[in-house]
């Protein structure tokens, strides 16, 4: 098919752009800023181009898990729609490929533990999600809503594929009037890393190589992002995660062929692969864009002795066994793409909370965290030197701070 071939060349050429392209390192800065935020329901938009929301109730997780699960994206999201009484969209997840790493880290007191994650990609819109489900465990996670696509009218599959190939600015035209009550739901369902309220954090990575849909009998059946999504709703560590991943058929979102770090408050941590239908679990703190298992490691491009990222973030945690955040932050920035590199974030694993970087600026960071006190206000910290001092927003601060995200759409 035409449209499947393009799209394998398309991936092709952003894995190479992407992973085997050198990052320039900077010299460190003295002062940052740290803004902090706070989740509503209502969606919120920051002029650094990211949304927050905070979703409360049920998510559709155990409902979805009664199903057995879904083989694609298209199948889930219209499963999760029309339980919110949403019969007529069209929304497509279409993702041309990323190159991302991530690691673990002990912290500065050695009684917890940090998780880095630089996500790399051309452009996006990244959205930070808050859930807080009925029946499961709250969760920090971050989506890239660039990756969905959206029609208004009721189109088949093929005038879809037919636009994706012809007219794929449309789409991205068309994604910007999603209404924010059908992006929350579907947002909830495509998250590409997060920590939940146990400490279980996960990052998805592009890896290359053929996409894998596993069809063992008697198994549920997983895609890339909702894999993610139970994970952070249902496992508490990651021996848990593993028996999700032992019990469960994964299916890779548009054939891209990705692998996952999992890692949990005690500081185990694991890398999930899958090739030939087979699931490989192994132990490792850090994963970029190359299969881990020795097993499998002929299907990569390369090895960690050719990707100058994995290198750097691993001598980081030789100089600093454990790391501070501003550590794990240099740590991000060494390794990160430039104008590639969409977010970094700091997920705390014992404090629950996380801390973000956009548009490859480490003097400026946004902190959420995932139990907020209701009477808490946005508010921002200067950092000197390691230094933390309070400084509450001004009205005009606020205004130049936040927008209306309704007039974002």
């Amino acid at each position: 098919m035409q449209f499947k071939n393009l799209q394998i060349i398309l991936t092709f050429v952003i894995y190479v752009s992407l992973v085997i392209s050198s990052p320039i390192k900077k010299e460190k800065e003295d002062i940052s800023f740290i803004q902090d935020i706070k989740a509503t329901e209502k969606m919120r938009f920051f002029p650094d181009n990211f949304k927050v929301f905070k979703f409360e109730g049920d998510d559709g997780v155990d409902a979805f898990l009664e199903t057995g699960g879904f083989a694609t994206d298209a199948e889930i999201f219209n499963f999760i729609l029309n339980r919110k009484g949403y019969n007529s969209t069209n929304i497509m997840f279409d993702n041309k490929g990323m190159a991302c790493s991530a690691f673990q880290t002990p912290n500065e007191l050695g009684n917890g533990f940090y998780f880095g994650r630089n996500f790399d990609f051309f452009d996006g819109t990244r959205l930070i999600v808050v859930d807080h489900p009925e029946n499961g465990y709250s969760s920090i996670s971050t989506v890239n809503t660039d990756f969905i696509h959206w029609i208004k009218e009721d189109i088949s599959i093929d005038e879809y594929l037919e636009i994706a190939e012809t007219n794929p600015e449309l789409l991205k035209q068309n994604i910007e009037e999603l209404p924010d009550d059908i992006l929350k739901i579907v947002s909830l369902y495509i998250p590409v890393d997060g920590v939940n309220e146990k400490g279980l954090s996960i990052s998805v990575n592009m890896v290359p190589g053929y996409a894998f849909n596993q069809n063992n009998p008697g198994k549920r059946n997983l895609t890339t992002g909702s894999f993610i999504r139970v994970l952070l709703n249902k496992a508490a560590n990651v021996d848990e995660a593993i028996e999700i991943v032992n019990s469960s058929n994964m299916h890779a979102t548009i054939d891209l062929n990705v692998h996952f770090l999992i890692s949990d408050a005690t500081g185990k941590c694991v890398t999930v692969e899958y090739v030939n239908g087979k699931t490989f679990v192994i132990d490792t703190k850090i994963i970029t864009n190359f299969y881990i298992s020795d097993e499998i490691k002929e299907f990569s491009f390369g090895t960690e002795y050719d990707d100058e990222r994995y290198y750097d973030i691993q001598k980081a945690m030789t100089e600093h066994s454990n790391m501070t955040v501003e550590n794990v932050r240099d740590t991000l920035k060494i390794a990160n793409q430039e104008e590639f590199t969409l977010w970094s974030v700091i997920y705390d694993q014992l404090n629950l909370e996380a801390i973000y970087y956009f548009n490859n600026n480490y003097n400026k960071g946004y902190h959420i965290k995932l139990f907020e006190d209701d009477n808490s206000d946005d508010e921002t910290i200067l950092v000197v030197d390691g230094e933390l001092t309070s400084q509450e927003d001004s009205d005009d601060d606020k205004t130049l701070i936040e927008e209306d995200s309704t007039d974002k759409n």
